[in-house]
C-alpha cells in the first residue's frame, strides 16, 4: 500500500529539517553575506550569493543523534588579478576572524572556510571566481572555485547543477523526487547500511529521472516514485560487475565517485537491492497494518506516528492523529495548546511502565498490558532528548462517568519534568501527552496516548 498520509506524516515531523532552525540558519547565513559585502578586501569583488548543496538543493534533513547539520552558502565575485587561488579562502579567515562575532567560530577547510554555531549547525563558505569573457557566440562565463592546498583553481558551475535537480524534480511533480531523496538520506543515515556521500546519491536519483517523464504514473505519489526510483538504481547498479564514473551533469570533467571506493560500492549496489525487494513488498501489500508493517522494516520504527518507537505504544496502536481521532474524539474539555508553532514541529516518543500502586516492586515496561485495572502506578517518561532551556508540558485527559462525576475530567497543561507519574483511578479511555516549549514556541509533542482503564 501507499499509505500517502503517513509518508506525508513521517516527513513532517521524523525526516525534514524544522523550520525554525532552517529560519535561524537563514538569518545566520544573511548575516554572514553582509558581513562579508562591507569588508573592505570583498566589497568591490562580491556579486552575489547563493545556497547550495542539500541546503540549496532542498534535500537538508533533520541531523540524526544530535549531530551538526551544515549549509553551504556560495560566494560569487569577481577575480583580484593580485591574489593566488589560496588568497580567496586565507583572506575570507582572515576577514571571520577580524569580526567580534565570528573570530572564535571560523576555520578552514580545503575548498571554503566554515562557522561553528555552537554545535547545532555550520554553514560552509565557498568563495567562487567569476570570469566572463566575449565571443563571438556573446559572453561566455566560467566559475572557479580555489583549492588551498594545491593553490589552484578548479572549474564548477554550482548553478547549473542546481538548476539540474530542479529540472528533474520538476519532471517528477509534487516535490516527489525531492521528497524520495530525503527520504534515501534518512535511511542512509538512520540505518547506516551503506556509504554514500549526498550529492553522489542526489545524482544517481535524478539520473533515473528521463527527461519526457512528465506527468507519468510513476511518479504519481511518495511511494510510486521510491518504488520507481528504487527499481530503476537497482537494475542500473545490476549491469556494473564494478564502480562505474558517475560524473557532475553538468560538469563532465567532474567525477562524484573519486571518493568511492569498490567496497563501498558493492555494498552500496547490496543495500540497494535488498531495500528495492522491501519496498516493492511494502508496496504491493493489500493488508494495511502488514503494509505498514514492511514500510517499517525499510525505514524502521518512527515510521507511522500511530506505530510509535516504544513497546507500549506500538501494542496500544491507539496513540491519536488524525487518522484515528474518529475512533478515539478529542473530548472537548481537552484543552487546545495556546503556543506558537514556529515552522515544523517535531515528533517525541513517550515509553510507559506500570507497577501495582501499593507495591513496593520495580516499574515494569508495560509491553503487554493493553487494558489497566484500578490502583495501578503509572510512569511516562520522554526518551528523546529535549533541546536546551526548553520546558515539558503535560496534558492529562480523563473521560467517563466515573471521573466526571467526581470532578476529575482534567484536561490542562502541568509543567514538569521528563516523567510524569499517574494513578489509575477512573473507567475510561484517557489521554496523555508531553509538549516541549521554548519562548512560548511549540518545538514538539508525543501525540496522545491512550490509556485504557477497566
Amino acid at each position: 500500500m501507499k499509505h500517502q498520509k503517513i509518508f506525508t506524516e513521517f516527513l513532517t515531523n521524523v525526516v525534514n529539517l524544522n523550520q525554525a532552525r532552517i529560519n535561524k540558519m537563514k538569518t545566520s547565513s544573511n548575516s554572514v553575506e553582509t558581513y562579508i559585502k562591507g569588508h573592505d578586501d570583498f566589497k568591490d569583488l562580491f556579486k552575489n550569493a547563493s545556497p547550495q548543496g542539500s541546503y540549496g538543493h532542498r534535500t537538508i534533513i533533520k541531523p540524526v543523534k544530535n549531530k551538526e547539520f551544515d549549509a553551504d552558502i556560495v560566494f560569487f565575485m569577481d577575480e583580484n588579478n593580485n591574489w593566488e587561488p589560496k588568497d580567496y579562502i586565507t583572506k575570507l579567515h582572515q576577514a571571520f576572524k577580524l569580526s567580534p562575532t565570528y573570530k572564535n567560530m571560523i576555520h578552514y577547510n580545503t575548498r571554503c572556510v566554515y562557522l561553528d554555531y555552537a554545535g547545532d549547525f555550520h554553514i560552509d563558505v565557498v568563495p567562487c571566481i567569476v570570469r566572463t569573457t566575449k565571443t563571438i557566440f556573446g559572453d561566455h562565463t566560467e566559475y572557479f572555485i580555489a583549492n588551498r592546498h594545491t593553490n589552484e583553481f578548479e572549474q564548477t558551475d554550482p548553478e547549473a547543477y542546481k538548476q539540474w535537480v530542479a529540472d528533474k524534480n520538476s519532471i517528477v511533480g509534487n516535490n516527489n523526487l525531492i521528497k524520495c531523496i530525503r527520504l534515501t538520506k534518512y535511511l542512509r543515515d538512520i540505518k547506516t547500511t551503506f556509504s554514500c556521500k549526498s550529492i553522489l546519491l542526489t545524482t544517481l536519483m535524478c539520473n533515473m529521472i528521463h527527461d519526457y517523464e512528465s506527468n507519468s504514473d510513476d511518479f504519481k505519489d511518495i511511494a510510486t516514485t521510491l518504488k520507481t526510483i528504487f527499481v530503476r538504481l537497482d537494475n542500473y547498479l545490476s549491469h556494473h560487475e564494478t564502480m562505474p564514473e558517475i560524473v557532475n551533469p553538468v560538469q563532465t570533467e567532474e567525477t562524484f565517485t573519486r571518493h568511492w571506493t569498490e567496497d563501498k560500492y558493492t555494498n552500496f549496489k547490496a543495500k540497494i537491492g535488498d531495500y528495492r525487494t522491501w519496498i516493492e513488498d511494502a508496496f504491493g501489500e493489500a493488508d494495511r497494518a502488514e503494509s505498514i508493517k514492511k514500510w517499517r522494516k525499510v525505514f524502521g520504527d518512527h515510521f507511522h506516528s500511530v506505530v510509535k518507537k516504544s513497546a507500549t505504544a506500538a501494542n496500544y496502536n491507539e496513540i491519536l492523529n488524525e487518522a484515528s481521532q474518529q475512533h478515539y474524539p478529542i473530548p472537548p474539555h481537552c484543552a487546545p495548546h495556546k503556543w506558537n508553532e514556529d515552522g515544523i514541529v517535531s515528533s517525541i516518543n513517550l515509553d510507559v511502565e506500570y507497577r501495582n500502586k501499593n507495591s513496593v516492586n520495580q516499574f515494569a515496561r508495560a509491553v503487554q498490558q493493553f487494558v489497566f485495572g484500578k490502583n495501578y502506578s503509572l510512569k511516562f517518561t520522554i526518551t528523546d532528548d529535549i533541546p536546551t532551556g526548553s520546558d515539558i508540558y503535560w496534558q492529562i485527559t480523563n473521560t467517563g462517568e466515573e471521573a466526571s462525576r467526581l470532578g476529575q475530567l482534567r484536561g490542562g497543561f502541568e509543567i514538569g519534568g521528563k516523567t510524569k507519574e499517574e494513578t489509575t483511578s477512573y473507567k475510561g479511555n484517557h489521554l496523555v501527552e508531553a509538549f516541549i516549549v521554548k519562548n512560548d514556541v511549540l518545538l514538539a509533542r508525543s501525540g496522545k496516548l491512550v490509556v485504557p482503564i477497566s
